[in-house]
């Protein structure tokens, strides 16, 4: 499958090119993330369909299906691509000037490894160090989002069972009679709880969709 380039796309492309300085990768401690769901970005060797190439590559505990669904929707958005067995080949031009990526996503130890290179000598590992540090922010965004989902489940799940509490528990109660006062009281004690985890989540909901929104 080609996708040609579009001018939105040739502006991301001079995002990753010029918006990080060329002197260092950038990166940034998201505390919602735990550290060993992304290694460092580094240069590696690698084989690309039988070929040994000089490679910049990152490895995350994401799983597989989801790095590379999100590599082709990047390169989609960046200019053309298409596939060649394992190997990921991407086209991006700008200017007159055209740069020609393989890219080859692997399983190892729990890790999926991205590995992306210009040819036998890397000639391009700046850029392609910036261009992984901005796919790397994709995936982190894709993670907290995953994450915000949970949450939202679990907000209903509770609003629903302390729903089903109040309705169930008698609003009029004649407390001499102990059999009822002792549900009364469980349920309205589980109803507290619910309540305090409502508020739990909520705040962490809250605190996530902030920590989404700072990684940019």
């Amino acid at each position: 499958m080609i996708y040609m380039i579009s001018l939105s796309r040739f502006f991301i492309f001079i995002i990753i090119l010029f918006l990080f300085p060329k002197s260092k990768v950038v990166s940034q401690n998201i505390s919602k993330i735990p550290k060993k769901v992304f290694n460092e970005i580094k240069k590696s060797s690698r084989i690309f369909n039988d070929k040994e190439y000089e490679s910049v590559s990152l490895e995350c505990l994401i799983p597989k299906k989801i790095v590379k669904q999100k590599l082709l929707e990047l390169y989609q958005d960046l200019g053309k691509y298409s596939k060649e067995k394992k190997v990921i080949q991407c086209t991006i031009q700008s200017k007159g000037e055209k740069l020609l990526l393989k890219s080859i996503i692997n399983k190892e130890n729990k890790y999926s490894v991205v590995s992306i290179s210009d040819g036998e000598n890397l000639s391009n590992e700046e850029t392609i160090k910036n261009l992984l540090n901005t796919f790397k922010k994709i995936l982190q965004r894709k993670f907290i989002n995953d994450y915000i989902k949970e949450i939202e489940e679990d907000i209903k799940k509770i609003d629903r069972q302390q729903n089903r509490i109040i309705r169930k528990n008698p609003k009029k109660l004649e407390m001499n009679l102990g059999l009822f006062y002792n549900i009364y009281q469980r349920k309205e004690s589980k109803k507290v709880g619910l309540k305090a985890a409502l508020e739990v989540l909520f705040k962490e909901l809250d605190d996530t969709k902030s920590v989404y929104n700072s990684i940019n």
